[in-house]
């Protein structure tokens, strides 16, 4: 279900009408900057080096090329060297920068990526902000390797990236439509 009288129950954000139109995708020029083009690239802004080694072991094998970024300047400057497929941000980032930045940045594309967020202290209120933002999900810390593949994966359908349908909800609102 994309949308219900313009509202987008994935990202619970009101949609115009120009959001509608099919999304455009980065050239190849964009793709062959990073060498591996079939592969797409998993952005993760993570300053912490456990949530690297985490998100290494996890998605190794997943088809996707993951670039490790620390700071909002080194988003900035990945966007533009490669085609992007999913960011995953940790909430602070050195700098006293946040997702909220990196969502910023993000929604300044023509064609943004989905953005997780990732905290240790991930509750129902920041889940909320996450979403209402216009954020694809949040998953809490340390990172679960069955979830962490799980949203990825529904990120990257829901981006258009897999060729897949893209009536890919976060799970949690998928149970909640389920259960009305």
């Amino acid at each position: 279900m994309r949308a219900v009288d313009g509202w987008d129950m994935r990202q619970w954000r009101w949609q115009s009408h120009s959001e509608h139109l099919p999304r455009e995708r980065p050239g190849p020029d964009k793709q062959m900057a990073n060498n591996r083009a079939s592969d797409p690239t998993i952005l993760a802004v993570l300053p912490v080096g456990e949530d690297r080694r985490a998100l290494e072991e996890t998605l190794e094998g997943a088809g996707c090329r993951l670039q490790f970024v620390r700071s909002l300047q080194e988003v900035q400057a990945a966007l533009g060297e490669c085609a992007v497929a999913v960011v995953i941000s940790d909430t602070g980032l050195p700098g006293g920068h946040g997702w909220k930045d990196v969502l910023a940045v993000l929604q300044s594309l023509p064609c943004p990526p989905p953005l997780i967020v990732a905290d240790r202290l991930a509750d129902e209120r920041l889940w909320a902000e996450v979403l209402n933002l216009g954020g694809y999900d949040l998953l809490t810390k340390p990172l679960q390797p069955a979830e962490l593949r799980h949203t990825v994966h529904m990120a990257r359908r829901w981006a258009g990236e897999l060729g897949e349908p893209a009536d890919a909800a976060p799970k949690a609102l998928k149970s909640e439509a389920a259960g009305l």
